[in-house]
């Protein structure tokens, strides 16, 4: 999916959609109806990755697998809280995308509303600029991503939700810049438009949405045989009444996550053997954590390089020759 749809403009969107796997039929128009929005959705995905790779790099679990293939579709097996931050950070990152290729003018559906808007204030006046590119890049993401979710049971739902979480998040974070006009400098006037957040910090803050995230089960329960509406937070103990729905802004899953220290198929797991660890940090990112207990082994090289390098008039360099010494910790 990510190097093929990323060049669905010059290969043809006839040819590329059609050998997109995983794609439904309506996702599947819209690919060949709108080849220059697929481009861009390519670009989100590959950004969503590499973004979610950056943030739980030090994880047991760091996103290992996720965007490996060409299929698209459900990259997560288990419906866990890892798979509730793959969902919110891919919806992310198409809409991140999406809306800056609506801004620099790359997407021909999507028109720029070229009115400015003059504001008054007691002290200062101003006038927006800009285009409304992130309820574009909302809407087609909603359009293309959730098309995907043609059940409606528990794990279309969560799925659903976490996709609207990540579009929300963008729309949140999204800026006011201006722009000052004035005599010498004395910005009278200011035009100001409204700046995309740049994706790291979305996904950052998805990375502190995913350490918060409510399990969630669907309502009405299953044993009454009646469609499932929404989810509701799960509550500890059983007969403990209807938990509320959860907030657009957390993140759910469905069941609780493996530990991701051996490997495992199943779960999407490849285990922790032979991974790099901190033996000085704590939490997650620790050598006591990432190793499961199985211990770790230090690797001590000691490297020959040159240093205090001087240059000679005319013409020469000399170096001498300093020893560097590294220490890694590798999981057992």
């Amino acid at each position: 999916m990510r190097g093929s749809v990323a060049g669905g403009v010059s290969l043809g969107a006839h040819l590329v959609c059609a050998r997109v796997a995983g794609l439904t039929d309506k996702q599947r128009a819209m690919c060949r109806s709108s080849p220059a929005a697929i481009a861009a959705v390519g670009d989100g995905l590959r950004m969503a990755y590499t973004e979610c790779r950056e943030q739980l790099s030090g994880y047991r679990w760091n996103c290992s697998g996720v965007g490996d293939g060409n299929d698209f579709g459900h990259v997560m097996p288990l419906a866990t809280r890892e798979a509730a931050f793959t969902y919110a950070i891919t919806s992310a990152g198409v809409t991140h995308a999406l809306s800056s290729a609506c801004a620099r003018g790359d997407l021909p559906a999507c028109h720029c509303n070229t009115n400015r808007r003059r504001v008054s204030g007691p002290s200062e006046q101003f006038q927006w600029g800009g285009c409304g590119e992130a309820a574009y890049g909302m809407r087609f993401a909603r359009r293309f991503l959730d098309a995907r979710e043609l059940e409606a049971d528990a794990r279309s739902l969560m799925n659903l939700h976490n996709n609207r979480v990540g579009r929300k998040l963008v729309k949140d974070l999204v800026r006011r810049e201006c722009k000052c006009h004035g005599v010498s400098g004395s910005c009278a006037l200011r035009t100001c438009w409204r700046a995309l957040p740049p994706f790291r910090t979305v996904a950052a803050a998805l990375r502190d949405r995913y350490h918060r995230a409510k399990m969630v089960t669907v309502h009405p329960p299953p044993a009454t045989h009646a469609p499932h509406t929404h989810l509701v937070i799960r509550r500890p103990r059983q007969n403990a009444g209807v938990g509320r729905q959860p907030r657009k802004s957390e993140l759910v899953y469905l069941e609780p996550s493996p530990s991701y220290c051996e490997p495992d198929p199943v779960s999407g797991s490849l285990g922790t053997h032979g991974r790099h660890c901190n033996r000085t940090s704590k939490g997650e990112i620790s050598c006591e954590s990432l190793c499961c207990g199985r211990g770790y082994s230090t690797v001590r090289k000691v490297e020959e390089t040159k240093c205090r390098c001087q240059f000679h008039w005319c013409c020469r360099v000399s170096c001498e020759k300093c020893l560097s010494r590294t220490e890694t910790h590798v999981c057992n």
